[in-house]
């Protein structure tokens, strides 16, 4: 009997002790922020708690670094929102969920440098987090009522952003804006260009940023180790000297920022 109610009270502490676990600086929302709303408790997930919310998806994230996830629902003037905000564990990791998240914009609010609106989603990515807000309804005031919330999550978030251009140097900053996705590990990289999936077979510690274009394919490579960076260079062909051999009509070309970075140009 004794251990019985010991297990009961536990459990009865559970949403208590797991609520304590969100950092006092984390952009979360209250009641006082939406007058009139409705905002349930948040769920919070962390390390492979993650795989009781998403079970099917819980390894990208996981993949890329993550720290802690709330989970919300809203309803405000006749709709309903669940807002999802990650922490990971720095921009470079945010950014990487959101590039492989992000699917035919409608356009892309202002409140950060990365965001994406759909009809029934609004997805941002500022500083080490990121957020999705879903609506059910599609309509222009559940537009409207995600925009206010997307905005009042993002307005509470500062630090540093992420700088692609260290990756895709000479680069515009719209195209990188528009039409490119970052990867740490082979689920991204299936995620985000699976005919990229066989040059990365085998390869660990690595952010690879890739950049799709109409003239030419970009691929970015940081290692952070010499042997991740030379068993990449020896299954892909790569000469040390920058020289790629050209498949077929394909024009490659190499060039190497640094000894751990080096990228790739595919002209189409």
């Amino acid at each position: 009997m004794y251990r019985l109610i010991k297990a009961l009270c536990i459990l009865m502490f559970i949403p208590l002790a797991t609520w304590s676990q969100v950092p006092e600086d984390f952009p979360a929302l209250s009641r006082a922020d939406l007058p009139g709303a409705v905002i349930s408790s948040p769920r919070v997930f962390t390390g492979s708690s993650l795989f009781g919310y998403i079970n099917g998806g819980a390894e990208l994230y996981l993949e890329y670094g993550f720290s802690l996830a709330t989970i919300t629902e809203i309803s405000m003037n006749g709709g309903k929102y669940k807002t999802e905000i990650f922490k990971m564990n720095g921009p470079e990791e945010a950014f990487g969920i959101f590039s492989v998240s992000k699917f035919r914009c409608i356009d892309m609010p202002a409140y950060s440098d990365h965001t994406c609106r759909t009809r029934y989603q609004l997805q941002i990515c500022k500083g080490p987090y990121y957020i999705s807000i879903i609506n059910s309804g599609g309509t222009a005031s559940d537009s409207t009522a995600s925009a206010l919330i997307g905005s009042l999550i993002a307005g509470r978030i500062s630090g540093e952003e992420i700088d692609l251009l260290r990756y895709l140097p000479g680069i515009p900053g719209e195209k990188i804006k528009t039409d490119c996705f970052l990867a740490k590990g082979r689920l991204g990289i299936v995620n985000g260009a699976p005919e990229l999936e066989d040059c990365f077979r085998g390869i660990r510690n690595f952010t690879a940023v890739v950049l799709k274009g109409e003239e030419a394919n970009t691929l970015s490579v940081k290692f952070s180790d010499p042997d991740s960076m030379k068993k990449f260079t020896e299954i892909n062909g790569i000469e040390a000297a920058g020289a790629m051999p050209a498949a077929g009509e394909a024009k490659l070309s190499v060039e190497y920022l640094t000894d751990n970075h080096i990228i790739i140009k595919r002209r189409n």
